[in-house]
């Protein structure tokens, strides 16, 4: 397996995500920027290998570890991109 949490194995995100997918969408995001800072604080994701399957959690974490800090509005576009891509390849 390869060490990069922007290659997903295996997509199990929920269709028509509601509120609780879209929170958890930024809990992810949120964690990625935690661990990117250079404080002793750490997520779930910063022990171990990166998960295996696609969640709307980890996928926050993923875009926030390559997007790094950004502000709400920007956070909210890229679930709502990522909400209208999923029901295109679906």
């Amino acid at each position: 397996m390869v060490d990069d949490p922007t290659i997903p194995l295996g997509d199990i995100r929920q269709n028509n995500p509601g509120s609780d997918r879209q929170a958890a969408f930024k809990r992810g995001w949120t964690a990625a920027v935690k661990d990117l800072s250079s404080t002793d604080e750490s997520s779930k994701y910063s022990e171990g290998p990166p998960p295996e399957t696609l969640t709307w959690d980890n996928l926050g974490y993923r875009l926030g570890s390559i997007f790094g800090e950004t502000d709400d509005d920007l956070r909210q576009d890229m679930f709502e991109w990522c909400e209208r891509k999923q029901k295109r390849e679906s």
